[in-house]
């Protein structure tokens, strides 16, 4: 099994302006002490990524240039923006009900130079790479290790023009390394961000072995992730350093330096259902995203109920046999992935694994209630 590159996110970013009540926080989210002025304006977002199963540019018509192989994107992961110089104090992009919600201000005729992250509950301070218009130096603190979201920076910015009827034209082209906004009038704000990753993938998919599901149900409860740097347990966070310079094209990302701090590491969730995701015959993914730096071995563990299959109406989904039902697998990266013993940031590591009895014809009571997870090949 190979590794896989993981590539670029591109965020293209545009949406409707906010209610009253959101400018008004925003007001106060600024570095300024007075109001901002009346004609200051919502930057409008919306959000676009790379399909990661199967890239592919049909989902959407524009004009801009962009690498292949990149979607609309749709996710609970929120958006931390900096417009500096004019203030070094994040403000909010979040996502909800579908929909992006910006409370990014932007004041006409102003030039600015976007940095920022996501998720935003990331804490994250920003200083200028000799200035803000030569790149920024951005510094996170008590990063958890493992997390269900991709942890990305802005690595490019594309001011788009709006067309007679307020809409944003989709023309230009969409360049690493480029951060300068110009401030315009109310309703003619929007931009497109690209980001890339400063954290691994780990895209664990898991089936249940066609025999066993014909006894049994499984629903998957929680994923959790140890990662281990050739023996020793990663710490439970990571100090995270970014230097990005004004390339205009290539990658902007100059350095990054994980520093370990916290506690070693347990087991940390990527995964959690109250109710549990049914598991069937087919793979199915769960994604988890980890500090990637010298990371040599992944210790999954999963944990599901066990159902018979006898499904009545008092019992819809059979008998709950085993509650929590708890599974560890071991996986070292050179026994897995060809040519590659430590892990790279960006990469993405797909681990198949299937859920079978250890003595699948015994079919003894113990055995057939305490199934383990087994690589598939």
């Amino acid at each position: 099994m190979g590794d896989m590159r993981y590539m670029l996110f591109i965020y293209k970013v545009r949406a409707r302006l906010l209610l009253m009540l959101a400018v008004i926080l925003l007001a106060a989210c600024s570095d300024d002490t007075d109001s901002l002025p009346d004609d200051s304006d919502v930057l409008q977002i919306a959000a676009y990524s790379q399909d990661l199963t199967t890239p592919s540019q049909s989902a959407a018509t524009r004009a801009v240039t962009v690498p292949s192989g990149y979607i609309p994107y749709e996710g609970s992961a929120s958006i931390g923006v900096f417009m500096t110089p004019k203030t070094t104090e994040m403000t909010l992009i979040s996502y909800e009900d579908k929909a992006w919600h910006s409370m990014v201000k932007v004041t006409p005729e102003t030039q600015y130079y976007i940095y920022g992250y996501m998720p935003a509950y990331a804490t994250c301070t920003i200083n200028p790479n000799t200035s803000f218009g030569n790149g920024a130096v951005l510094t996170f603190k008590d990063v958890p290790s493992v997390m269900s979201e991709d942890f990305s920076v802005i690595t490019g910015v594309l001011q788009l023009q709006p067309d007679n009827a307020g809409n944003a034209v989709q023309e230009g082209t969409l360049k690493a390394g480029t951060f300068a906004y110009m401030g315009k009038a109310s309703g003619q704000n929007f931009v497109d961000l690209m980001f890339d990753h400063l954290y691994g993938a780990l895209n664990i998919e898991l089936k249940v072995a066609d025999k066993y599901n014909a006894l049994r149900t499984i629903k998957l409860k929680e994923l959790r992730l140890r990662t281990v740097v050739n023996g020793t347990p990663s710490k439970s966070k990571t100090n995270v350093t970014v230097t990005l310079n004004k390339t205009e094209g290539e990658t902007p990302i100059s350095n990054v330096v994980y520093q370990p701090t916290g506690e070693d590491v347990g087991d940390l969730s990527f995964f959690q259902s109250a109710t549990g995701e049914e598991l069937t015959t087919s793979y199915k993914p769960f994604m988890g995203h980890f500090m990637p730096d010298g990371i040599t071995t992944f210790v999954v563990t999963s944990v599901y109920d066990v159902y018979d299959k006898n499904v009545t109406t008092e019992h819809p989904d059979g008998n709950l046999i085993r509650k929590d039902c708890t599974v560890e697998n071991t996986l070292e990266l050179y026994d897995l992935f060809d040519r590659q013993t430590v892990t790279k940031r960006g990469y993405k590591y797909t681990i198949k694994l299937t859920v079978m009895p250890t003595y699948l014809y015994m079919l003894s009571d113990p055995d057939l209630d305490n199934p383990t997870a087994v690589v598939s090949n």
